[in-house]
């Protein structure tokens, strides 16, 4: 696993591997199908991870076990006779899978995450509720941390215009942002919203 760029930890106990992914940025498991107790760590997994997690069983390839671990939640199964390669390949795959599923529905910038189900900012300190433009906007400075984003780009993505009545809405929008971003109302400390003058803002955490 380490050759092929994974670090890998062994569990023997289900406890212990739910204790390492609450702790740890894990981004998959391997499980062995011949484990009489693979049910309960695929159910185990599916309760209490709490977060997206590729799950890949690894066995004989017998139909009953494939149906078993899919049906249980597996996202996976790799049969044991074919090798490391095609599990690996099939690691990467999946794990490649989950990071785009999230990264269409959130974006994180240092300690904070814009959720687009919710439309929520989340901190290391609460949460914060958007607006369907507020978000929008902060979706759109998100996207290029660092980077200035002109106000003619935010006109036409976010209203569909880049006429004076636009500029001033997102300055009002922009100020309504900062406002929750740093605790009125919401958790103090949040991203930093920079206007570079004439051209548009840029976000910075």
């Amino acid at each position: 696993m380490q050759e092929a760029g994974f670090e890998a930890s062994l569990h023997t106990h289900v406890a212990s591997l739910l204790a390492t992914l609450r702790s740890d940025d894990i981004q998959a498991v391997v499980l062995e199908d011949h484990d009489p107790l693979i049910d309960g760590w695929l159910t185990a997994l599916r309760l209490h991870t709490g977060r997206p997690l590729s799950v890949i069983v690894v066995g004989l390839g017998d139909s009953v076990g494939i149906s078993r671990a899919l049906q249980r939640g597996a996202d996976d199964y790799a049969v044991i006779t074919d090798g490391a390669e095609p599990l690996i390949h099939r690691l990467r795959g999946r794990i490649q899978s989950r990071l785009d599923a999230q990264r269409a529905t959130s974006l994180r910038a240092g300690p904070y995450s814009l959720h687009a189900p919710t439309q929520i900012l989340s901190t290391g300190h609460g949460e914060v509720s958007l607006t369907a433009r507020e978000f929008a906007l902060a979706w759109a400075l998100f996207e290029n941390l660092g980077r200035v984003v002109s106000m003619q780009t935010l006109s036409n993505e976010i209203w569909g215009r880049s006429s004076d009545i636009g500029r001033r809405t997102i300055e009002q929008h922009v100020y309504k942002l900062r406002r929750k971003f740093n605790g009125e109302p919401g958790p103090a400390g949040g991203p930093r919203i920079q206007t570079v003058y004439g051209v548009g803002y840029r976000l910075e955490v």
